[in-house]
């Protein structure tokens, strides 16, 4: 994690020293206690009262129990990846539940910023079905399958397995080549609007009647090549492009030492998404890496969440009535007590 926050602070990314070193100690002992693969940081999400630090990995442990059948199982489609969170480095990493279909739909439907408790009630139009771990995990869900990018070429797919691999020849092309969006596609599958990234064979329908109905979904609903080139996003509205990309740093180039040959730059990548602002990537002397930083929130999303009108207010307490501090004449004054007077006796009455 040290090279990765070297090369994001050229990006304006830096989380500073403590927190760096706090971060990666965090990573080792999460990765230890969970059992799981490959994890590593994946960004920070913003929140009105705390901020969740979040990591993804790979884990084969048990799934969740009574899951529904249209949720995509563990390892696959948007829960390919299992997410942790934490809002403070030096505790423990909770580890959030798998994504159904439901909270993306609605996910996509409103727009909401994290309060930074896992268990707090989501407040929207339509109502959101779940809680705010709920909500968290499902933009993550959205926010890497658009947002995770990797030069082209890097990985390919299993003709026999049909699984991930890395490609057997591929060389990371240069600083200058790597400008172009055209080099850069996404790593993961794109989701669905029934909230997956395949569609899911519906139950108890006979065979023929089955085809149609699947041959209808990927009409209505279709999907997209596994690497497409981010250069073939939908712009932003007034742009040419959903993705901007500039390199910093100095570019000259310099011979490398042997056993090396030929030259190298040390300038920076740097490539941001404009539909999820705060998803950047950067890349550096042959290694890359993703992250984001921001609320979840992404740029033209729908969203209908008009303000509340205020709450009636009680009437005022009626005040007391007081005297006039200023008044155009002096009131009389009580006598005062002749004190010299001598004191009555029992039963003595006034003359």
């Amino acid at each position: 994690f040290d090279e990765e926050a070297e090369m994001l602070e050229w990006a304006g990314i830096s989380f500073g020293e403590e927190d760096n070193f706090k971060l990666g100690k965090s990573i080792k002992r999460l990765a230890v206690m969970s059992g799981a693969d490959r994890v590593r940081f994946v960004g920070k999400m913003y929140g009105t009262q705390k901020d969740y630090w979040v990591c993804s990995g790979f884990l084969a442990g048990a799934e969740e129990l009574s899951v529904p059948r249209n949720q995509e199982k563990r390892g696959t489609g948007v829960n390919s990846l299992v997410y942790w969170v934490t809002d403070n480095l030096l505790s423990d990493w909770i580890q959030l539940p798998d994504c159904c279909p439901e909270h993306i739909i609605i996910a996509r439907m409103i727009k909401h910023v994290l309060v930074g408790d896992l268990n707090a009630t989501i407040d929207s139009n339509p109502p959101f079905p779940g809680k705010e771990r709920h909500f968290l995990r499902a933009q993550l869900a959205r926010i890497f399958a658009a947002t995770a990018i990797i030069p082209k070429g890097l990985f390919e797919i299993d003709e026999e397995t049909q699984e991930v691999k890395f490609a057997e020849e591929f060389a990371l092309p240069s600083t200058e080549e790597l400008k172009s969006t055209e080099v850069w596609g996404n790593l993961h599958q794109i989701v669905l609007k029934a909230g997956t990234t395949t569609h899911m064979e519906p139950a108890g329908m006979p065979d023929e009647e089955k085809e149609e109905y699947m041959a209808k979904l990927a009409d209505e609903d279709k999907t997209e090549e596994r690497f497409r080139g981010i250069n073939e996003h939908v712009p932003m509205p007034g742009l040419e492009t959903a993705w901007s990309s500039k390199i910093c740093g100095d570019m000259q180039q310099y011979n490398q030492l042997p056993p090396k040959e030929g030259t190298t730059t040390y300038a920076v990548n740097v490539i941001r998404s404009l539909r999820w602002p705060g998803a950047i990537t950067v890349a550096k002397g042959g290694k890359f890496t993703n992250i984001y930083v921001g609320y979840g929130l992404k740029r033209g999303d729908p969203s209908f969440n008009p303000t509340e009108p205020p709450e009636v207010q009680r009437d005022p307490m009626d005040q007391n009535e007081m005297p006039e501090p200023t008044p155009l004449q002096a009131p009389q004054e009580p006598p005062e007590p002749d004190t010299d007077a001598k004191p009555k006796e029992e039963g003595e009455e006034d003359e």
